[in-house]
């Protein structure tokens, strides 16, 4: 019975979420040093980090959050490959070659985007947070030429990244970026009824208590 009511308590308190995939609407983003869409938020670093060039230095602070730098700029682009969708792109200061930080809405375990590089097998590394701004993981993408879709999938779950050390001259665009949100347990705040649920089932548990023993 005292499981029953523990069980009771738990699903009155928690709420599941599922995984789905998660467009990033940057339809009504303007160009800013922190940009805020329907999806993810966006800026050069992460709190603890420092952006130098194509560069950054410093390791994020917990939990993950975005620090206002540089401007980036928000485009609207057609990207012309197959499977790429128009609309708006970002590109990062220092000849579109700097560092550009994302944080998800929700914890991601992939990510995919469009890109555009002049150079075809110029590279741009990828760093993995997790909510406490530890990383989780680093992946080097090997750019092709023109625009193409990238992904990044099968390394876990992820609370944000970076994009940065691009040593493409002419720099990259950003656009087209969705991601797969975690599935998982998400906590709500307490409402009042469940205070005042929470005494009676105590008092309830003490009751059977005492019957117990006097049997």
């Amino acid at each position: 019975m005292n499981k029953m009511i523990a069980t009771i308590i738990f699903s009155f308190f928690s709420l599941p979420t599922f995984a789905a995939p998660v467009d990033i609407d940057l339809s009504g983003a303007t160009s800013s040093t922190l940009i805020d869409a329907d999806g993810a938020s966006f800026s050069q670093t992460f709190t603890g980090q420092t952006a130098s060039g194509s560069g950054i230095s410093g390791s994020p602070t917990g939990p993950l959050s975005l620090a206002p730098s540089g401007t980036i700029s928000v485009v609207s682009f057609n990207p012309g490959c197959t499977g790429c969708d128009s609309g708006n792109s970002l590109l990062t200061p220092s000849s579109f070659q700097g560092p550009l930080s994302i944080l998800f809405d929700f914890n991601a375990d992939s990510f995919s985007w469009v890109m555009g590089s002049s150079n075809a097998g110029s590279n741009v590394t990828v760093d993995l947070f997790s909510n406490n701004g530890s990383l989780i993981n680093t992946v080097l993408i090997s750019m092709l030429d023109g625009y193409n879709k990238y992904s990044i999938s099968g390394l876990g779950a992820f609370a944000g990244l970076t994009f940065r050390d691009n040593n493409d001259s002419y720099g990259v665009r950003y656009m087209d970026l969705s991601y797969n949100s975690v599935a998982g347990v998400s906590e709500v705040p307490i409402p009042a009824a469940a205070l005042m649920f929470a005494p009676a089932l105590l008092g309830f548990m003490g009751l059977r208590r005492k019957a117990k023993q006097a049997a």
